[in-house]
């Protein structure tokens, strides 16, 4: 986190005294939907150390974004549910317990609502597209679903209660703005998201666990340009 914190900030740095800019300027208001995807250890599907046994699941967000040719500002506030792998955690306790008895898991979802600011590169626009790198820095409040696995023959073997957390959150991504007149458009983005919640498990060593919680977003997204005159 400290390692692309940094990197952001020396970005910033250098678009700021790099970039000329003039006065065609976007106010840009979107909305979009599509998948977060897990990966690295939030996606493991093993009994390691900060595995997450997550998969997949819908998001929305909503964004505002101001820029000229080369640089700009933007923010948005994004909301993620990402199912836990029942499948894979049933697996590994079936293979813990070799066979013995019947084991069953129930789990909720992990959610993420992030809110973000940071800054645009954008590169020249060429047949009414845009292509914008978005570098984020904000806050991010998270809940770990609730968990419990029983065993026909042992009873509940392992359960933690719904816990929420909240801690720092970076994000970088692409966005493909393709404008069908001044005013409206549609796009396509991609992104990485990185936070590390702590939360709480009461039949856990130390009773807190630290979780690094990373995910990949694809969306789609409708945008509404708010200064189509200045165009």
């Amino acid at each position: 986190m400290k390692k692309l914190t940094l990197f952001l900030l020396v970005l910033f740095l250098a678009a700021v005294t790099a970039l000329p800019q003039n006065s065609a300027r976007k106010s840009v208001f979107g909305v979009n939907t599509g998948l977060s995807m897990a990966y690295d250890e939030f996606a493991d599907k093993t009994f390691i150390y900060d595995a997450g046994f997550a998969t997949m699941g819908p998001d929305i967000e909503a964004e505002y974004l101001y820029y000229g040719n080369y640089f700009g500002f933007s923010s948005s506030i994004g909301y993620a549910s990402i199912f836990f792998n029942e499948r894979a955690y049933q697996s590994e306790y079936d293979g813990t317990l070799n066979g013995y008895g019947t084991n069953e898991v129930s789990a909720g979802n992990y959610q993420v609502l992030k809110f973000l600011v940071g800054f645009t590169l954008k590169l020249p626009e060429f047949n009414h597209t845009e292509v914008l790198f978005l570098t984020h820095l904000g806050y991010a409040c998270t809940i770990h679903p609730d968990l419990i696995v029983t065993n026909s023959e042992l009873g509940v073997i392992n359960s933690m209660d719904r816990d929420a957390g909240g801690a720092p959150v970076a994000n970088l991504g692409v966005k493909i703005n393709y404008w069908l007149n001044g005013r409206y458009g549609v796009s396509l983005n991609g992104s990485m998201t990185l936070t590390e919640p702590s939360f709480y498990d009461s039949t856990g060593p130390g009773g807190y666990f630290t979780m690094p919680m990373k995910y990949y977003n694809v969306n789609i997204d409708f945008v509404i340009n708010l200064k189509s005159s200045s165009l």
